[in-house]
């Protein structure tokens, strides 16, 4: 019987993903958390094989949104991750998915999508969902800022005009202007929006050598 945790902060999510699961022959929920302190200690009395994660819970306050996915591989190594997430950043679902997940489900994806994740996933080869797959297409495939363009999107997220930034760094307007637009091409963010909701829950802008 595989043992499987559920963390979301959204009720309707637990209810369905919970009734899904139990029903899927072989599978069974052994507990539902909302908060990373429930999690954190689900984790330490429940014995499970699988943890299904909301990405976006409230988990961004220990900085990089990947770095709980990160210390969860580290802690529980024996324990596999699948993320559900309503997150559709390319540039944000290409990290999760080069984490050693073993699945990436977009909540809009049929629930049936969560099964073939636990049937065929591994963490080498994760099992991506439709909707993911489609969000996937549109950037960024790797690619990352140069090191000027990082440093122009970490000055312009702080409240840093383009003209400010070209000040300071010695550039014209225009130069710094297409160094921004380049850096969010390849992140696959495609408006100023994006690239906020992206730095709020990455928590860092990386960037080639």
């Amino acid at each position: 019987m595989i043992k499987i945790i559920l963390a979301d902060d959204q009720p309707a999510v637990i209810s369905g993903a919970q009734k899904y699961l139990n029903d899927l022959p072989g599978c069974s929920v052994v507990a539902c958390v909302s908060s990373i302190d429930e999690l954190a200690t689900r984790l330490r009395d429940t014995p499970c094989d699988i943890l299904i994660t909301e990405f976006s819970m409230p988990i961004n306050r220990i900085g990089d949104g990947c770095a709980l996915l990160n210390r969860l591989n580290h802690d529980y190594p024996e324990i596999d991750l699948i993320v559900l997430t309503m997150l559709d950043i390319p540039a944000v679902l290409y990290q999760i998915s080069t984490v050693g997940v073993r699945g990436l489900i977009h909540k809009s994806d049929e629930i049936s999508e969560l099964g073939r994740a636990i049937q065929e996933g591994t963490r080498s080869a994760p099992y991506i969902g439709k909707s993911v797959q489609r969000l996937l297409r549109k950037g960024p495939h790797g690619k990352l800022p140069t090191v000027r363009e990082a440093e122009v999107l970490k000055m312009y997220v702080v409240g840093n005009s383009l003209r400010e930034i070209a000040r300071r760094l010695n550039k014209s307007v225009k130069t710094v202007g297409l160094q921004k637009s380049s850096a969010m091409k390849k992140l696959g963010l495609r408006n100023d929006i994006e690239l906020g909701r992206y730095c709020c829950t990455m928590g860092r802008i990386s960037h080639t050598a």
